[in-house]
């Protein structure tokens, strides 16, 4: 049975709050890669005192590629070109049953494409697996990754048809990497930003973590913009 994730906030500040929800960027091995940024997940700006934002995810997940919507940086956004579900690999029985593997396509050097996924494949533990060897006619170069702001990474999707991406990074060819999402989540208040842009948690105003290993946090800060601040870990049916 899948997890649900949600978290609530409630605004306490006495003025209106630019809100944002992201989670920590997947925890990536294997090979050289560009910044591994966060996404945007949710954006309630213009959250007015006593309003309420809230974030609901599954854990489902999704192999992603696209593009950065010019030089990736700070509140820059991404274009999500394809999607493809993805199993992490897991402990079952005291047996370990190995995560999906997908594998990056480059078209003419400038536009990515996702395989379907090999599912049991090489992803280790709690990861699946993105595997950018190409072969004869699909080659492509660092360079061709940057000048075209290729991306690849991990997405969610609360209902398998609109996906948001929780974090991304530069491909770089003939790599297999472990991509492995994290259970760490993010709020925080200050400038307004959209849906997907990339963030890092150091460069945030200000923000308080949710960590839903530990299954519940329960945070207060009312000078930096964030009070009555909860996380829930939801079993679904």
């Amino acid at each position: 049975m899948p997890n649900t994730y949600k978290i609530t906030i409630k605004n306490k500040t006495g003025v209106m709050q630019n809100y944002h929800f992201f989670s920590s960027p997947p925890a990536v091995s294997g090979g050289t890669f560009g910044i591994i940024w966060s996404n945007v997940l949710k954006a309630a700006n213009d959250t007015p005192d006593g309003g309420v934002a809230s974030l609901q995810i599954a854990n489902n997940y999704y192999a992603v590629c696209g593009s950065f919507d010019g030089a990736p940086e700070s509140g820059s956004s991404v274009t999500i070109g394809k999607t493809v579900p993805v199993t992490l690999g897991a402990r079952v029985g005291g047996e370990v049953t190995m995560g999906s593997t997908v594998t990056l396509v480059v078209n003419h050097r400038t536009a990515c494409d996702l395989k379907a996924p090999e599912t049991p494949g090489k992803g280790k533990l709690g990861a699946f697996e993105i595997d950018t060897s190409y072969e004869k006619g699909n080659e492509f170069t660092v360079q061709d990754a940057k000048i075209n702001h290729l991306l690849v990474g991990i997405a969610t999707s609360k209902d398998s048809d609109i996906h948001s991406a929780m974090g991304t990074f530069s491909p770089y060819p003939n790599v297999k990497y472990q991509v492995q999402p994290q259970l760490v989540f993010y709020v925080s208040a200050g400038e307004s930003f959209d849906v997907g842009a990339l963030v890092k948690v150091e460069m945030m105003a200000s923000t308080q973590a949710v960590d839903f290993a530990k299954r519940q946090t329960m945070l207060r800060d009312s000078k930096k913009g964030l009070a009555a601040m909860k996380g829930n870990k939801e079993t679904t049916r």
